[in-house]
């Protein structure tokens, strides 16, 4: 977390935490850092805030509702049939945890 922080004071535009969630898209991403370090990291900075990593459909309601502004995903979109259906869906969900409706 502090290097978030120290991320904020020298000039950064956004955060990242990565990954949130333990991922199949990279070997040696680690495990995942989890809801708890999400929500901290949001109460620890003021900037844009992005989760990384393990994000899927299913979960993606409550990484918004963690504190992150925003998501990049791999597998949750290209690993679908339909990928266009997919960015919808996940798009749809996180407007609606945005709105406080997941």
């Amino acid at each position: 977390m502090t290097a978030a922080v120290r991320a904020g004071i020298e000039g950064a535009d956004y955060v990242a935490l990565s990954p949130t969630f333990s991922t199949a898209s990279k070997d040696d991403a680690g495990e995942g850092h989890g809801l708890a370090m999400l929500s901290a990291v949001r109460a620890a900075v003021s900037l844009p805030l992005v989760a990384i990593g393990g994000i899927t459909p299913d979960n993606v309601g409550d990484v918004i509702a963690a504190g992150a502004d925003g998501v990049a995903v791999i597998s949750a979109v290209v690993g679908q049939d339909d990928v266009t259906a997919a960015a919808r869906d996940l798009r749809s969900r996180i407007a609606a945890a945005k709105a406080g409706k997941r």
